[in-house]
This record gives C-alpha cells, structure tokens and sequence, in this order.
C-alpha cells in the first residue's frame, strides 16, 4: 500500500502518482488523502488512485491514519507528493524490509532532484546535541555507498513501515501536525523493539521544500513547537536524565538559527507553543510501549546518536554546493 499526503501541490501530485504506477512491481492499493485542498491538484488522478478527502487540514499524521485505516496490508509506503520513485523503490524497499524481521521501517535513499547524485536524507537521526540529522545530507552517492545500515528512523515523506510494527508503538501522533512525528515514531518504534535499516538501491527523488516551503515562518514555528514535546514524550527514560541539559538547550540552540535567517518571531512562537505542550508530553510518558528494559533502549539510542554525530562531521568535511559556505 502507498499512501501519498496531499496539500496544494499542484501537478507535483500528478508526477509522483505516475512514478508510483510505473513501478515494476506496484502497490497492491494506492490512497491519496487530500487535506482540503483548494488548488485542484486532485482533480484528474489516474485510474486505480483511491482518493480521501478531507474537510478540514490536520496535517500529515492524522491524513496517514485516514489512509492506514482503509486496508489492512502488512507494508505501508508513505509519500510526499514533491517525490517521485525511480524505477525498482518499491520492490527493493519491500525485500529489505521482508529480510529482517527485526525492522519495523526502512529508509529509502532520498535524493535531491535539482542535484542529481546529492542525497538528501539516507534516514534520519538525532545527535547528541538532540537536534535532527538527515543522513548522508549533500553527499554524492559515491561518498555515502550502498552498504545498508542502521539508522533512528526513515524520512517520514519517503518511508516504508512494518503496519503490526507502527500499532505496536502506538502509531503516528496527529498532534505534531508537521515535523518531528517521524522521530517521535522512530523512538516509539526503537521501545517497541524494531530497528530501522537504509535501503541505498531504492532510490526516491526529492523537491523539497513542497507547498510550505524551506524556512518558511509556517515550516520554523512547527520545527519549533514540537521539537521539547517530542524529546520529552519518547526519549529513553535514562537518556533523558542524562542529556537533560541538552533536552533544554537544544530547542533553544534551534530557535537561534532560524532567528538568524530572519524568522526570529514564529521561532519563538514554536518555542513557547512547545513549553505549553511539554507537560501533556511528559505524562503521554506513562503510555509508550517498551520492549527490554531502559538501560539497554538508552545505550541503543546512545550508539545511534554517536553515529549521527560521526556522520555529521563526515558531511561536514564534504566540499559545500558551488556558491554556497562550508556549513
């Protein structure tokens, strides 16, 4: 099953549609769940598309739950509609994700579709800082390789996830509207036992950007807003003493380079929104799955974030885009 989120994207839609359907081995069912759309970009969708539309936007989490809840298929393919699959994602996101049974989601390999051959995610991940990592960011297919390995969690736009996997965690959270709601599952799925795994042969096309757009006052206040929900509600008990710090600090540290590029206001709108979400997090606590016990989730989560934080420096050793500063 595919499901494709939808919201004003225009002929994206209609593109990403089409590389889905092409596959040589395709989804069993295709859902497009439109979150009220005005533009028309549902309009004309090819033979076989299942369309949902909703009344009102509650944003991508709570359109994945419309469109989960309308088949009961073991693998679900969650998209943005600014992507398209290259020939064979599918099929290889589906054997990787048959192979381990350990794997509660696989990562694709998103690249950049206005550079090609620069990755944009390979997964994603959190440092030790607890600030977000897209894996391999910038980096040529050559420099990153195609050796699988393990990751926090895939890219919510491009993903591939295990249905009995995602119900055992809990599921996705329809209060982060947008951003942060594939970490939070992929620390919902690590306490539930799963692991996520890289695909580097299944292979997706990204904008970017999409209908929000990159740093946009929208994009900056949810970047924000859930960033102290999310670590607080689905970090490992003991890793959250121990980073507890950094818990504080991160978001703040985030607030700081957005008011940088000039979006100082809805960061600090995130950032207050979040301080009011944060207790409701805290008690959410309570009811998170968890498989083993904490000390062994902290050390995992731990090893992932030491590996998060020896990838970012590798990007950063990366030569920068022409035009642009070394980062």
């Amino acid at each position: 099953m595919v499901i494709v989120v939808n919201y004003q994207s225009g002929d994206r839609l209609r593109h990403c549609l089409r590389s889905v359907l092409a596959q040589p081995h395709p989804a069993e069912a295709v859902v497009v769940v439109d979150n009220a759309s005005s533009d028309g970009s549902t309009d004309g969708l090819p033979p076989g598309v299942r369309l949902v539309r909703r009344a009102t936007n509650a944003g991508f989490a709570a359109a994945l739950l419309d469109g989960l809840a309308l088949t009961t298929e073991p693998f679900v393919f969650t998209l943005n509609p600014d992507t398209l699959l290259l020939p064979g994602c599918l099929e290889a996101s589906r054997a990787a994700l048959r192979s381990d049974l350990l794997a509660g989601s696989i990562a694709p390999r998103v690249l950049q579709q206005h550079r090609p051959g620069h990755i944009d995610a390979d997964g994603i991940g959190l440092t030790s800082m607890l600030g977000q990592l897209n894996w391999h960011h910038d980096l040529t297919e050559a420099e990153a390789g195609e050796q699988p390995h393990q990751v926090l969690g895939p890219l919510g736009g491009a993903a591939l996830w295990r249905r009995v996997a995602l119900e055992r965690a809990g599921n996705f959270d329809p209060r982060y509207f947008l951003y942060w709601e594939d970490v939070d599952i992929a620390l919902r799925l690590d306490r539930a036992g799963y692991v996520c795994r890289t695909a580097p042969t299944a292979r997706v096309l990204h904008e970017g950007g999409g209908t929000i757009g990159h740093h946009s006052a929208r994009n900056v206040f949810y970047m924000a807003r859930n960033h102290w929900p999310c670590l607080l509600r689905s970090l490992p008990g003991r890793l959250l003493r121990d980073r507890a710090l950094w818990v504080l600090l991160a978001p703040l540290r985030a607030a700081a380079l957005y008011a940088r590029r000039g979006q100082g206001l809805a960061a600090l709108a995130g950032l207050v929104c979040g301080l009011v979400l944060a207790p409701r997090a805290l008690l959410d606590r309570r009811r998170l799955p968890r498989s083993g016990s904490g000390a062994k989730a902290a050390e995992r989560i731990r090893a992932l974030m030491r590996e998060a934080d020896a990838a970012r420096q590798r990007m950063k050793r990366s030569p920068p885009p022409s035009g642009q500063p070394q980062p």
